[in-house]
């Protein structure tokens, strides 16, 4: 009698294995990238509705202090100075870093993590009606990570008047009157300097108007200096957790990662 059943040669096996295995590979790489792209589009989301939480929150007197709950020193720059040559400004009345305060954001903190159970950063001044930047590390698809950050915090440099911006002095009230082009620059505390680079005082007052400033030390400016700031502000208000970047400012777009 003759065999009539029929089976696959092992060429043919071999053959349909290796393009399984080809369809597999492909398959997978494209799930995987899928899924890094979810997780970015959720971190991005996440930021999006952080920052708007925190203005909704704002708006009603909630202070942006209260956003940060709980300080994180290794994404504290210790050399932020906000306008101020003299201090570190850890104070947590004047700059903080850390992780969200779901509670005082009213938000659930399992909906607003990062996908990897991370936390994302916060960091806030109570200068200048309060700023803040909101970071957190997307996937670039080739297993790195770049920061993201929402920010309204500006840093401001040190040398922004190259001429005369003193109108007047007012040596009885220790007043120091400047010209318009200075206005709502300067803020209270700030640490600044003569167009020599000399001469220093502090910032103790600033009017309403943003042009009259109320200095600690008495004649050291005229009707023809240049005030500018001691020491310009750093590029940011979080600290780099990565190596060798570790310490260094989290820009946007960046390979110095908030966590």
């Amino acid at each position: 009698m003759r065999n009539s059943k029929k089976a696959f040669t092992l060429v043919e096996l071999i053959v349909v294995i290796t393009i399984l295995a080809i369809l597999g590979t492909i398959a997978f790489i494209s799930l995987q990238g899928y899924s890094s792209d979810a997780r970015n589009t959720k971190r991005t989301s996440d930021l999006g509705n952080i920052v708007s939480k925190m203005s909704t929150e704002a708006a009603t007197g909630r202070p942006l202090m209260s956003f940060v709950w709980t300080s994180q020193t290794n994404s504290i720059l210790t050399t932020v100075a906000l306008g101020w040559s003299w201090a570190e400004a850890k104070a947590i009345s004047i700059y903080n870093v850390g992780n969200p305060n779901y509670t005082s954001l009213w938000v659930k903190e399992e909906d607003f993590k990062d996908p990897t159970d991370k936390h994302y950063l916060i960091a806030v001044t109570s200068l200048v009606g309060g700023r803040y930047e909101v970071a957190a590390s997307l996937e670039d698809g080739a297993g790195s990570f770049e920061a993201k950050v929402e920010w309204t915090y500006a840093p401001r440099a040190n040398n922004v008047f190259g001429t005369d911006n003193t109108k007047s002095v007012d040596t009885s009230n220790n007043l120091v009157v400047v010209a318009d082009t200075a206005a709502g620059f300067f803020r209270k505390g700030d640490t600044i300097t003569d167009d020599a680079g000399v001469n220093t005082t502090i910032i103790s007052k600033v009017a309403s108007d943003g042009l009259t400033l109320t200095v600690w030390t008495w004649g050291i400016f005229d009707a023809s200096s240049v005030i500018n700031l001691s020491n310009s502000e750093i590029s940011g208000l979080i600290g780099s957790t990565t190596t060798p970047l570790k310490g260094t400012p989290v820009i946007d777009w960046g390979t110095d990662l908030p966590y």
